[in-house]
């Protein structure tokens, strides 16, 4: 089986069960939470299926030779502000409403540590721009090739200053005793 095929057999095992825990509700809990733009759980398991649906296809498209983009003009007209709500980001958040999950995340573990694998993203470096979100999504430290190369600076660019530090303190020698506790006053009485 080549590396699509695989990644793809990966990902529909996580899509199936994506869609069959979001069916009985498993992301009510991530919904809930404080900053979530979804109303509805439901449109999170859609879009979070829609999204890994769209990982296999161009992981697919890239696998197999995609030609390099073309350079973009810059936009006539400012970006608007994002109006769709987006997926959580802290890193395996999928793990624990979707319990299946950590299966599928050996898995790409696996898929991922193979040396076919790794002369693949090192050939295409736009690979990892699928890979770092579905990875932090399921809780995997990417190995340093998939990580996100730093952009060089744009020439004439200062270098940013040194943030300011405290003052250095020197270290103290012998037992460092603590201060003595203040005791707490009672609760007054209602």
């Amino acid at each position: 089986m080549n590396l699509a095929a695989r990644f793809a057999a990966i990902l529909h095992a996580l899509c199936a069960a994506v869609a069959r825990r979001g069916a009985n509700g498993a992301f009510v809990g991530e919904t809930s939470r404080p900053g979530s733009a979804f109303a509805d759980p439901h449109a999170m398991t859609v879009l979070l299926w829609s999204r890994l649906q769209r990982a296999i296809a161009r992981f697919a498209r890239l696998a197999a030779g995609a030609p390099p983009p073309r350079p973009r003009k810059p936009p006539a007209r400012p970006a608007r502000a994002r109006s769709a709500p987006d997926l959580p980001r802290r890193r395996g958040w999928l793990l624990a409403p979707v319990p299946e999950a950590t299966a599928a995340a050996s898995q790409l573990r696996a898929f991922l540590a193979e040396p076919e694998t790794r002369a693949l993203i090192a050939a295409e470096p736009r690979l990892g721009r699928i890979l770092r979100p579905l990875c932090r999504t399921l809780g995997i430290l990417l190995p340093a090739p998939q990580s996100c190369p730093r952009r060089p600076r744009a020439p004439g660019t200062p270098a940013a200053a040194d943030p300011p530090t405290r003052p250095h303190r020197p270290a103290r020698t012998g037992p460092h005793p603590r201060p003595p506790r203040r005791p707490r006053a009672p609760p007054a009485p209602a």
